[in-house]
């Protein structure tokens, strides 16, 4: 059996993103409703995120909004992996920085910033950051209780938190529960396996 070796929740990592998820939901609240920023590029960022992170529930689910609003995915991967050139230059500030934030574990350098600030306004740049930090919250959720469903099933976290994962987990459950549902029975299934 392989070990569990996604990015997961620390119990400061889970405090630190908690906290800031629950200061910039009013704004991705206000972004659902009048956004400043496209919806696509919305989408791109939080992909973005996702792929550094690796959840599974997340890119389930972004993947199908994303598609939803037009943004060519594939294009999107090719991008992210240094292979292609198909996002504008604003919209690579946006999706760098973000997936820049995902690897630094929240800690983008002041340059990364200083692009994004170059580049988008005050509003955009607040709505970028509110969907980049909700993401983020999300992903490690999604990990962490997926670490924890590892663990049940027998499989080695080597650099897990179980005090983390269970809280995380609770965190999370009733979402992913949810996610879980809405993809049972599709043909293209990609919760159906841990």
């Amino acid at each position: 059996m392989n070990a569990f070796t996604k990015r997961t929740f620390t119990l400061p990592l889970l405090a630190a993103s908690a906290a800031a998820a629950v200061r910039r939901l009013p704004v991705a609240v206000q972004a659902l409703r009048q956004p400043v920023t496209s919806r696509a590029l919305q989408e791109q960022v939080m992909l973005a995120v996702t792929g550094v992170n690796d959840c599974r529930y997340c890119d389930w689910v972004h993947t199908g909004l994303a598609l939803q609003e037009g943004v060519d995915v594939a294009a999107l991967h090719r991008e992210l992996s240094g292979a292609g050139h198909a996002l504008s230059e604003r919209e690579a500030v946006a999706v760098f920085f973000a997936q820049h934030f995902a690897d630094t574990v929240r800690q983008p350098t002041p340059e990364a910033v200083a692009r994004l600030q170059a580049r988008f306004t005050p509003a955009e740049q607040q709505e970028i950051l509110a969907f980049i930090h909700l993401i983020y919250f999300a992903n490690l959720s999604g990990n962490s209780m997926d670490a924890l469903l590892a663990r049940l099933a027998g499989r080695e976290v080597p650099d897990g938190h179980l005090a983390a994962e269970l809280l995380a987990g609770l965190l999370a459950a009733p979402i992913l529960a949810g996610i879980r549902l809405r993809s049972h029975g599709r043909t293209d299934r990609p919760l159906a396996a841990l």
